[in-house]
């Protein structure tokens, strides 16, 4: 009786044992029909992965870098302080970066691509690890069941989504590395604050200009006031007053011009900065240019940053191949001369610098005589010893000095710009 109940029980253990394992057989061989698809496709996919990804990664790289240009972490990068400052209505020549960055709709569009792939990597990577982990259950199960076959399928299989996880991980984490340092939404945003910065300096140069022609406008009306008056007496002649009325004419053309070039370069620069051509953001005066920064630039050293920093040069390093003798000596000489040429252009822009200083000296000394002649002629006009058109000449000629002035100033603030910018890598090689 006993030997027949433990009979019984040894033949129900067996059966459950074998229940069990026709379980974990049919689940092990239904996971590794799917698996052995799967595996394929993600094999493909690997292959595919693993001969793009040099170029996905300079894609990627090139797309933007994470941060800056993410308006969700604005704050973090600029400070509360700043942030508000860039949500004024007066656009100043010192913003100009942090509003391309922050709100111009090509920089954000870079920005997003390059978070996409990101992500997308991301997701890639975390799928593989999934497969791994499932490869892992799949292989204790069937060391459980004593599937040797089985054990030995998806330890292949575990270890193999085990190393295309870390070969995603490492390519990942260099396309990060990459883009902080390369990438095209950095050259990106300095390419459109270098092209804003030329387009507030001449904003501010039309001001200028308008201010100048308004001024010769006025004496102008003046003197053809006052010819037309001489003219009915007797005292001047009509193509003396049909001068003064040309002059007038000519002034107004030239005044509607200069104001529809600055509203065409104010729709430009609000597209730059992400903000409505409504006319409620105001256009800061450009600050003085400050000379001493000349005195800081260090032409060598700043020659070999711009060289390190320049995307021109960055492009033909990671792009042109070294497979033979021959390309390895022209990948050579095309750097070899690619630096030489942006080592003359730094010493072109050197100097440019210095010469835009010796010339701001000078219309500075202009502009302080015309500024004393001003004052004489504002004392003179008030006690009667100047007529008007006479006082308008002094005051004519102190707005054009002013302007020249200005002029000078704004050529030292580009020139000094222009300098700094190719060290940081924007200059064309010629």
């Amino acid at each position: 009786m006993g030997g027949r109940a433990g009979q019984t029980a040894g033949s129900r253990q067996s059966r459950r044992c074998g229940n069990r394992m026709d379980r974990i057989t049919g689940r092990a061989e239904k996971r590794r029909r799917t698996g052995r698809k799967r595996f394929l496709i993600t094999m493909l996919s690997l292959s595919l992965a693993a001969g793009l990804s040099e170029v996905t990664a300079l894609t990627a790289a090139a797309a933007a870098q994470n941060g800056p240009g993410d308006t969700d972490r604005q704050e973090e990068y600029l400070g509360q302080e700043r942030n508000e400052k860039l949500k004024d209505d007066v656009l100043e020549y010192s913003e100009l970066q942090d509003m391309i960055r922050t709100y111009n709709p090509t920089v954000l569009e870079v920005a997003d691509s390059y978070n996409k792939t990101i992500m997308d990597y991301e997701n890639a990577w975390a799928e593989l690890k999934l497969y791994q982990g499932r490869a892992d259950s799949d292989k204790d199960d069937a060391k459980d069941a004593g599937n040797a076959e089985q054990y030995t399928y998806y330890t292949a299989q575990e270890q193999t989504y085990k190393a295309a996880a870390s070969s995603y991980y490492k390519m990942l984490d260099n396309m990060k590395k990459t883009a902080s340092s390369t990438s095209t939404q950095r050259q990106t945003e300095r390419q459109m604050t270098v092209a804003a910065q030329s387009l507030m300096v001449s904003y501010e140069t039309l001001r200028q200009q308008k201010y100048t022609l308004e001024k010769m406008e006025e004496l102008y009306k003046t003197q053809y006031e006052l010819g037309t008056v001489k003219e009915q007496a007797g005292t001047a002649a009509a193509a003396e007053v049909l001068s003064f009325k040309n002059q007038v004419l000519a002034a107004q053309a030239s005044l509607a011009e200069v104001e529809a070039n600055m509203e065409s370069i104010y729709n430009s620069l609000c597209l730059m900065v992400g903000r409505e051509a409504d006319g409620s953001l105001q256009v800061a005066s450009i600050p003085a240019a400050d000379p001493s920064r000349i005195g800081t630039m260090n032409l060598e050293e700043d020659t070999a940053k711009a060289i390190g920093n320049n995307y021109t040069l960055i492009s033909d390093r990671h792009s042109l191949k070294v497979d033979s003798t021959s390309s390895s000596n022209y990948k050579l000489r095309t750097m070899e001369d690619g630096e030489q040429k942006l080592t003359s252009k730094m010493k072109r822009l050197y100097e440019d610098a210095a010469i835009k200083r010796d010339a701001l000296e000078q219309a500075r000394t202009g502009y302080e005589k015309a500024r004393i002649n001003k004052q004489q002629a504002d004392t003179k006009y008030a006690i009667g010893m100047l007529s008007k058109d006479e006082y308008l000449m002094e005051e004519l000629d102190y707005v054009q000095k002013e302007a020249d002035y200005k002029a000078a100033d704004l050529a030292l603030q580009q020139a000094m710009d222009t300098y700094d910018w190719a060290v940081l890598g924007i200059a064309d090689i010629e």
